[in-house]
């Protein structure tokens, strides 16, 4: 089980880290976009993986003695067609020139200013993401001594609002610039902090977690995009770069633990409030582009 762990873990980090350069050589248009509408496909599969496994453990669809783990097989299968998809696509990569980057050189660029700035971004982003699942339940468990079963919903009102947010965002990023819409997105991350921190009523917590579900769903891909263009020519080392941004899925929930044990879970909710800050001192790095 942990070697299937660990291999799901780099075959994903592999993935994230080349997927995102592959993109930019085929689309020339708005990268912004186009990631995010990946941000939704990738959404769907999160969003689907319960009910197939509820499916399979009722027998709804076939599982050859499997049960609820006719999810792996089926997700093996789209994962093998696209590899082939993607194998047959012809598509023309610049060749690499002089030796390999080191680590110590990837690490190197991030004496450029924007894209440190983009990786703390990225850091907060997921930090807010994976605080928000771990602290919206209990915010309704503390407030209104619900059950773990019921505060559960919390999560999956947060993932409905984000797959939302990842569709509608690869529209609103096609017809408005990349600056404005992060701008719009950090305001309502903002005004949910306000709601989760102060809101008792359990109609302002559930709007409150549909707002930062939505607010947070394009920012990954528009401060991954501004830090890709930012050097072409290294665009694999920076990519790597901004999946090590993942790093603040860890280090943000072990400070929101510090912070809800002596101030409660609104300790929690003001680590990722600080998230939100860093994010609108972001906004200047961004381009106003289409």
């Amino acid at each position: 089980m942990l070697a299937s762990f660990s291999l799901l873990g780099i075959g994903n980090a592999l993935m994230q880290t080349s997927l995102n350069p592959l993109v930019s050589l085929v689309i020339k248009g708005n990268l912004a976009s186009t990631l995010t509408f990946g941000q939704f496909v990738k959404a769907i599969a999160s969003f689907m993986a319960p009910y197939i496994a509820s499916w399979g453990a009722l027998a709804t669809i076939p599982t050859f003695g499997m049960g609820w783990r006719v999810l792996f097989p089926i997700y093996m299968l789209f994962g093998v067609i696209a590899t082939l998809l993607l194998f047959a696509t012809p598509i023309e990569e610049e060749k690499e020139e002089g030796k390999s980057s080191s680590i110590l050189d990837c690490v190197r660029l991030l004496s450029n200013p924007i894209v440190l700035l983009s990786f703390i971004g990225i850091m907060c982003h997921v930090g807010i993401d994976v605080g928000t699942n771990t602290t919206a339940p209990k915010l309704l468990m503390e407030r209104h001594e619900m059950s773990l079963n019921d505060a559960a919903f919390a999560t999956s009102l947060y993932f409905i609002f984000r797959t939302i947010g990842c569709l509608t965002g690869s529209f609103f990023l096609r017809v408005m610039s990349n600056k404005l819409f992060f701008i719009i997105s950090v305001i309502m991350m903002a005004l949910a902090m306000i709601g989760l921190a102060v809101g008792t009523e359990k109609m302002v917590l559930y709007a409150s977690i549909a707002l930062v579900g939505y607010g947070n769903s394009n920012i990954f891909s528009i401060v991954f995009a501004r830090a890709l263009v930012s050097d072409k020519e290294r665009q694999n080392e920076i990519s790597g770069l901004m999946i090590m941004g993942l790093f603040g899925g860890t280090l943000f929930p072990l400070l929101m633990g510090f912070a809800s044990d002596i101030f409660g879970q609104v300790g929690a909710v003001a680590v990722m409030a600080l998230g939100v800050l860093y994010l609108f001192t972001y906004i200047p790095n961004i381009k106003s582009t289409k």
